[in-house]
């Protein structure tokens, strides 16, 4: 009986040991993963992409989990700490957010356009007679545009126009998926329309359709977003991500970084493209230092304030309030 009792004991004992055993691999494993969301594998994601093919993460101790969600859900999901980070956009809902209490911050940017990129506005030729684009022809005309007011194009729409001596009322938006404004502007259906990566190389296969203008070098209309997960319980994960990111940038995306085997075999994989497809897109420009642009914060939130409903805020929100840049450094 005392053996059978004992036999009891212990094997009460190996299941508790073998239950916070459990625990603490679980623990172990959520100590390591950061969940990060993003609309879509795009080469404007390579950072991220890219790290996790080359390993940068996985020297930060850090394991990577994709979640795929549309910009206005990876918001929701971020407050709430159902995702720990987010590759996306300084959007109006994202200042809206912020405005409203919720723990999210910018914390690097995103890409920035490389000089031979036409990822841009492009027009109907008789718009830009002899291959010259005058934004002043803009006025009447509809232009169709994948995110519609409250998004950083719109910003970069708007001050174009601005400089022309035209404003953003004088011209209609029309939101359309990113492959149906090329062809509503090859059929005429829309005589102007924003293309993004890689739509607009076949808007340069068009006789009927010329390229007007583009982001500006200087801007970046991307960021990384974190949230409370990463802003507030655990800020070491968030630095190491971060390290990562910064790994990867400096050390295997800069300049010609198609031409590196590595490299172009992650983004072959990751985003699930031909290497002839890979060829046919510019590199994109990351900055190594994962430095924010100044002053860039307050030009988006100056745009949206002059669409209408756009933002539910009237004081703008400060840099220090919508952005922690600590934790890149």
């Amino acid at each position: 009986m005392l053996t059978r009792k004992l036999a009891l004991l212990l094997a009460g004992l190996l299941g508790s040991v073998l239950l916070a055993a459990c625990g603490s691999s679980d623990d172990a494993a959520d100590k390591k993963t950061v969940k990060v969301a993003i609309s879509a594998k795009l080469e404007a994601f390579a950072p991220l992409l890219v790290g996790m093919e080359l390993g940068s993460y996985a020297d930060q101790d850090i394991d990577v989990e994709i979640v795929t969600a549309a910009p206005s859900d990876a918001m929701v999901l971020l407050a709430t700490g159902e995702v720990d980070a987010v590759f996306s956009a300084p959007s109006a809902a994202f200042f809206n957010a912020v405005s409203g209490g919720s723990p999210i911050k910018i914390v690097a940017p995103g890409m920035f356009p490389p000089p031979n990129s036409r990822s841009g506005l492009w027009v109907s030729k008789d718009l830009a007679p002899n291959g010259t684009f005058d934004p002043a022809k803009l006025r009447g005309q509809t232009v169709a545009t994948a995110v519609g007011a409250g998004a950083p194009v719109s910003m970069v729409l708007e001050e174009e126009l601005e400089r022309s001596g035209i404003s953003a009322s004088d011209v209609e938006f029309q939101t359309m998926g990113a492959t149906d404004i090329l062809v509503a502007l090859e059929s005429g259906a829309v005589k102007a329309g924003w293309l993004s990566d890689p739509v607009w190389l076949e808007a340069e296969k068009s006789a009927d359709l010329a390229f007007a203008f583009g982001q500006p070098e200087d801007i970046t209309m991307g960021a990384v977003l974190f949230g409370p997960n990463l802003l507030e319980k655990d800020r070491d994960k968030g630095k190491r991500l971060l390290a990562g990111m910064r790994s990867v940038v400096a050390d295997h995306l800069q300049g010609a970084y198609h031409d590196d085997p590595e490299v172009r075999a992650a983004l072959v994989k990751q985003l699930e493209i031909s290497d002839d497809q890979l060829d046919k897109l510019p590199e994109l420009v990351f900055p190594p230092d994962l430095a924010y642009p100044d002053g860039l914060t307050d030009r988006y939130q100056a745009t949206y304030a002059r669409q209408d409903g756009v933002l539910v805020y009237s004081d703008p929100l400060t840099e220090d309030e919508v952005i922690d840049a600590n934790l890149a450094k």
